[in-house]
């Protein structure tokens, strides 16, 4: 079945009815986590923010290792969201956009994380490494860090931005466009300086031991950081070119090409992140997850839980 980038308003569906997590409990008995006051669909930066530490907070509480993706991607929400509101509105030609976009794109990792505790399948391979296996214990916090950020942009990014400039009305001219482009590689900028808190934030909140060791190595941080900045720049030019090639697009074909492609990639680069994991696996005699087209649950050491049984009714005797 092919997948559209341009369906309307996807995860906007919500239930009236209280959402917990029945199967996650919490040191001191703390409870089921409570998904329902959680604002998954912001619409701008700051409601964005609000939606991250809310639900990044009640992770935290239950040593979920889910938490650490989003603690990373608030650190760089915040930085928008006080750049957005600073005079000058921190270089950007559209804040307005960007603080939209900025909400948007929130979502998609919100939602991902959202129905990932809820035990359901998702349909991304990049994001079903990405919370499957963190929620499992199977990855380090660095490793759970570079999953999320790699399908938040290399999956979710550019599905993000086309959508918004393909969808807008009147069409954007040749101006408008070069002022998102240069507002998109802008926030390069902030990434780069929010490097430094991330690296900290694995060594000492999340105590990665790969990250404090390697931080230990005499001049090694400033190689880490820019190795992890040039590996950021590399992924959002990739993204752009894919933005520009579904906008330059002369048929829904030429787009859903690009949209497979940018699905493949990404669960192959989540594929490579956890290379380590299967590699092992394959040691025990056990088969990696190198497959895109496993649902979650066949995945080794990934089980969700089975369905409770429902209870027959037997008729009362007359």
């Amino acid at each position: 079945m092919n997948v559209s980038p341009v369906a309307p308003q996807p995860h906007r569906k919500s239930s009236s009815n209280k959402v917990h997590l029945h199967e996650t409990k919490a040191p001191g008995d703390l409870g089921p986590i409570q998904l329902d006051d959680v604002l998954w669909n912001p619409v701008d930066a700051e409601q964005a923010l609000e939606g991250l530490e809310k639900i990044l907070g009640r992770l935290n509480e239950r040593n979920d290792s889910r938490a650490i993706f989003l603690d990373i991607y608030a650190i760089v929400t915040r930085r928008v969201v006080h750049l957005l509101s600073a005079p000058g509105a921190g270089g950007f030609l559209e804040p307005q956009w960007l603080s939209h976009l900025t909400g948007r794109f929130a979502e998609e990792a919100l939602i991902a994380v959202r129905d990932s505790l809820r035990q359901l399948p998702l349909p991304t391979a990049a994001w079903r490494f990405a919370t499957h296996y963190p929620a499992a214990g199977l990855t380090r916090p660095f490793q759970d860090a570079l999953l999320g950020v790699s399908a938040h942009i290399n999956h979710d990014l550019g599905m993000v931005v086309y959508d918004n400039i393909a969808h807008q009305s009147p069409p954007v001219d040749t101006r408008k466009m070069a002022r998102y482009r240069h507002d998109y590689f802008h926030v390069n900028e902030i990434l780069r300086q929010c490097i430094p808190e991330c690296l900290d934030l694995l060594a000492e909140r999340y105590n990665c031991t790969s990250t404090r060791l390697a931080l230990r190595v005499p001049f090694s941080r400033p190689v880490m950081e820019k190795a992890v900045m040039q590996m950021l720049i590399v992924w959002r030019q990739r993204v752009w070119d894919n933005v520009v090639g579904m906008l330059e697009a002369q048929s829904p074909e030429e787009i859903q090409a690009i949209v497979e492609r940018v699905r493949t990639t990404s669960g192959r680069i989540a594929q490579a992140l956890t290379a380590d994991k299967a590699f092992w696996l394959t040691l025990r005699g056990s088969a990696p997850p190198f497959s895109l087209t496993l649902a979650p649950e066949a995945w080794p050491d990934v089980k969700l839980p089975a369905p409770e049984p429902v209870a027959k009714v037997t008729p009362l005797a007359s």
